[in-house]
């Protein structure tokens, strides 16, 4: 497929109305099957280990086998259609084995990420109903801690290197599996439809706490625009840095999947997360799609990732995707003279959507934009009571729920207090989805973000976004990454505050040394009023080693805010008197 066919204009005019979704759609048969059919030996999943000395390449044939393997075990150890399975493990080829066996049999799956502890799995176990739950030998021991206050009868251990073996009461998941014979074939359930629950998500909760996000069979459909945004095809080697615990790390499987391409995989290195090691793979690998978040743009742009890429190059990478947060235009900037004019096209989806607005091939890039939306989705800026705003104008970033095929591709709903909350507004005979987001549309049709809406810092009467506050910080070349959220003041109601992490040629020669300090934060200041309005200038900045993160990498403005109600009660107190 020529990279022409992935622009914007192509993909409408070879859908038309929108990506047909066949009666009784099931991913796994519909989707991993054809390509076990179709290209049987080309490799749906490349896993490397953490220090690259051991591979595994899995087929579509082998990915297709195991997974109705999988989808018959569970069967036998009793899971049905409907019953919900959490699952925690680490990048390996089993997570995708799993949960396309559930799939098969019309088992709705919750994945997690491997960062939560026992007590967020116990939320999740209690609020999804979950029957069972699939884990490596850690994350069993860590469901193990709470099984007891849980309805959860089934526990399967996937096997790792040394793990010590599979622990007592636990089921044996490759075991399981072996005992199922080869060519075993597991239909759809009878009465499965495309409304059929096939993903219970929780929300990142940068705001409060997790929400359950509901996903239907069709919504799996919509990921075919996300494989198309990612520019894969057959063959294509694709790399998706989410956890796969993580919306994300859905996207990442299903994009790549839909459109028959390959899936790289490998764990990170002990310690987590280092620019060294994405760039090791890079230059070791043919990858030709990656897709990061913000924060790993960010940490490929600095001065020692930098010289890491000078002497280990790129092999094949040929673009490169963004998403989770927006990201800065300086970085976008960074990085195209780094690797010598390749782009990072930032896009915008959440765990209730597949990749709703985007930067697609042909339409033309405004650095700092989200972009335009994605094929098939009917995008608004909404006010206060769902009423269209204006271009130009800052609202609620809104997706129709009663027009375009795109509404067919988005959550049904959270679930609270036992019920379903849609989250949406009708005004002039239009009904929206209400993301949360903050955001603007220019006369071009490009869409802007502003910030989650609890995020938004309001400042003598100004409303400023946390996210122009940070992009104009990265600027300055002491700045790694920072974090905007408003503080209280008595004269202003709040003052913008940064959080900044420094780089690390600054931050030896400043920290500790108030002096050194002080002259560096004014000359930030500085630097920032030459990029933008003087009003959104942080008058308080804070240098920290660490920035407070959601498990899914998104920074958690809600710790910053309260920490600096409680640093600043008094005037808290002053100004709650004054109501």
């Amino acid at each position: 497929m020529p990279s022409s066919e992935f622009s914007y204009e192509a993909i409408c005019s070879r859908y038309g109305n929108g990506i047909p979704c066949p009666p009784g759609y099931s991913f796994p048969t519909h989707v991993i099957d054809r390509w076990a059919r179709e290209q049987p030996d080309r490799p749906a999943i490349h896993w490397v280990s953490h220090d690259f000395r051991k591979e595994r390449i899995m087929s579509y044939r082998e990915l297709a086998d195991a997974s109705n393997k999988a989808a018959k075990a569970f069967q036998e150890k009793g899971l049905k259609k409907g019953d919900r399975v959490l699952i925690q493990l680490p990048r390996v080829c089993e997570w995708f084995v799993a949960v396309l066996g559930l799939w098969r049999i019309g088992a709705v799956a919750s994945p997690s990420t491997s960062l939560l502890v026992s007590k967020d799995l116990k939320f999740r176990a209690e609020v999804a109903q979950a029957k069972a739950f699939i884990g490596d030998h850690e994350s069993c021991g860590r469901f193990e801690e709470i099984s007891s206050t849980v309805d959860v009868s089934l526990i399967f251990q996937v096997r790792t290197e040394d793990d010590g073996g599979v622990g007592a009461g636990r089921i044996d998941f490759q075991d399981a599996l072996s005992k199922i014979p080869d060519g075993t074939k597991c239909e759809a359930p009878e009465g499965h439809k495309v409304t059929d629950l096939v993903i219970l998500f929780f929300t990142s909760g940068t705001t409060g706490a997790p929400k359950m996000v509901l996903l239907e069979a069709e919504y799996l459909v919509g990921h075919t625009i996300t494989g198309l945004w990612y520019q894969a095809k057959p063959g294509t080697l694709v790399l998706c840095m989410a956890d796969l615990g993580w919306a994300k790390g859905t996207y990442g499987g299903a994009g790549a999947f839909s459109m028959g391409a390959t899936v790289f995989l490998q764990p990170p290195p002990p310690g987590n997360f280092t620019p060294t090691h994405l760039i090791d793979a890079l230059h070791r690998y043919p990858i030709e799609t990656l897709c990061a978040p913000p924060t790993i743009y960010r940490s490929l742009v600095t001065s020692s990732a930098r010289a890491h890429l000078k002497k280990n190059p790129l092999k094949a990478l040929r673009h490169c995707v963004g998403a989770g947060e927006p990201l800065n235009a300086s970085v976008i900037k960074e990085w195209r003279e780094i690797t010598g004019n390749l782009t990072i096209r930032d896009g915008w989806g959440m765990s209730e959507t597949v990749i709703a607005v985007g930067n697609f091939e042909g339409v033309e890039l405004r650095q700092g934009s989200m972009g335009k939306p994605a094929p098939f989705f009917q995008m608004g800026i909404v006010g206060q009571n769902g009423e269209e705003l204006k271009d130009g104008e800052e609202g609620e970033l809104a997706i129709r729920t009663d027009e375009g095929a795109g509404r067919s591709w988005i959550f049904k709903g959270y679930v609270k207090n036992g019920k379903v909350d849609k989250r949406q507004k009708s005004h002039g005979g239009k009904t929206w989805f209400c993301t949360g987001d903050r955001g603007m549309r220019d006369s071009d049709g490009y869409y802007w973000f502003v910030g989650r809406d609890d995020d938004v810092i309001t400042s003598s009467g100004y409303r400023i976004g946390p996210f122009e506050v940070e992009s104009a910080l990265k600027t300055h070349p002491a700045v790694v990454e920072s974090a905007a959220v408003g503080s209280p003041d008595l004269s202003r109601g709040e003052v913008v505050k940064a959080f900044v992490i420094l780089a690390d040629e600054y931050r030896d020669k400043v920290l500790g040394k108030k002096d050194k300090e002080k002259e560096l934060i004014l000359d930030m200041q500085n630097h920032f009023k030459k990029m933008t309005a003087p009003y959104k200038v942080p008058r308080e900045i804070e240098f920290v080693e660490t920035l407070p993160k959601t498990v899914s990498g998104k920074i958690r403005r809600i710790e910053l805010r309260d920490l600096e109600k409680q640093r600043k009660a008094d005037i808290v107190k002053q100004q709650k008197a004054k109501l």
